[in-house]
């Protein structure tokens, strides 16, 4: 796999000394500092809680992170085992990439800073990401397998692009998508242990070499018993799905390069039809159905202008319909579009609701 790995908090430990910190040079400049929430969220990797926490001015906020919180990142000590941990994840084929936050509107120089730090403390790398405010893209563009970090939005918005993310925390996290461990003998249990998916659409798939109608084939004939056979659009998946504005995606499994489940979106202008919709047997309870449907949905709010979605689903796939509603689609008689179905098929529509974007 490609890994990607924080370090503010994720290879450090360093939440409580900035903490004290900050409350610190905030009483130097008379600010108030009671009843703070310091648990509020930077969502925007930029420093602006520290604004929110004490009414920072800019050059206040500049000088905190660029020499204040600078020092006690430089003088950081490794969290206990990562330095090991990193170092056999490397010998055992994976890619190790450094992606930071720090940036070069508040450090003078965060590469040199972070390579510094890195080699000093014998954390291995491949590549190193500075300036990296939006993890998801990112990961998204350097390829990421599985993002570590110890903050809750970074890896929300990584998970939301389809790519896999786990935090690393003192704290028991509440957001049930993202695994939480508290040491990296934990992560690396984790890595080794478990299957890491991911979702990508199918024009990025080029490198993999699913056989994805062999897949399709075999999910129709395992759940509602329909025969092998050729299959038009998925034979064609470009002329039927993304030539339209629709899409494709499969999850697979990184480690093992195995299509774990699919989904597709056919686009006819103000309406769309969900399609192809599986997930082999032994997985359905890792929450890929979820994160399939809440990519096409994404995906739907905002690069198309659909606002309705149709499908047809077997009337023996009790479990499917239940997903389905508690999505938000409506069962219906009978369907006022054109579309194929079958006879033993129930149908499903749901209204799409988007704010002005």
């Amino acid at each position: 796999m490609r890994i990607g790995i924080d370090i503010d908090d994720t290879l450090t430990d360093i939440k409580d000394k900035l903490t004290n910190a900050e409350k610190e040079y905030a009483i130097s400049l008379n600010k108030n500092v009671e009843n703070k929430n310091h648990k509020i969220i930077d969502i925007y990797n930029n420093g602006n809680i520290y604004q929110k926490l004490f009414d920072f001015s800019y050059d206040e906020l500049k000088y905190f992170l660029g020499t204040i919180q600078e020092e006690i990142t430089n003088n950081a000590l490794p969290r206990n085992d990562c330095a090991d941990i990193i170092k056999k994840l490397h010998k055992e084929g994976h890619e190790i990439y450094i992606i930071t936050a720090r940036d070069s509107e508040f450090h003078k120089d965060p590469y040199i800073q972070s390579e510094t730090w890195l080699n000093e403390n014998s954390i291995y790398f491949d590549k190193l990401i500075v300036n990296a405010r939006d993890k998801a893209k990112v990961c998204v563009e350097n390829n990421i397998d599985l993002l570590i970090d110890d903050s809750i939005s970074n890896c929300s918005s990584v998970y939301n692009c389809g790519i896999e993310a786990i935090m690393i925390s003192n704290e028991k996290n509440s957001n049930n998508e993202i695994k939480t461990f508290y040491n990296w003998k934990e992560i690396y249990n984790y890595i080794n242990n478990e299957t890491i998916f991911k979702i990508v659409s199918y024009n990025k798939v080029n490198d993999y070499n699913f056989d994805v109608h062999n897949f399709i084939n075999e999910s129709m004939y395992r759940f509602i018993g329909r025969p092998y056979k050729n299959r038009k659009d998925v034979l064609n998946i470009y002329e039927y799905y993304l030539k339209n504005n629709g899409n494709f995606w499969i999850a697979y499994d990184v480690k093992n390069n195995e299509i774990l489940g699919t989904i597709a979106l056919e686009n006819r202008k103000d309406y769309a039809i969900l399609k192809r919709f599986y997930v082999r047997e032994n997985y359905q309870n890792y929450g890929i159905g979820q994160m399939l449907y809440n990519i096409l949905e994404s995906y739907v709010l905002n690069e198309t202008d659909i606002n309705k979605i149709y499908l047809a689903c077997g009337k023996v796939l009790t479990k499917a319909h239940k997903f389905y509603n508690k999505n938000g689609f409506k069962q219906i008689e009978k369907l006022n579009i054109e579309m194929h179905f079958a006879d033993d098929d129930d149908f499903f529509v749901k209204n799409i609701e988007r704010s002005n974007r």
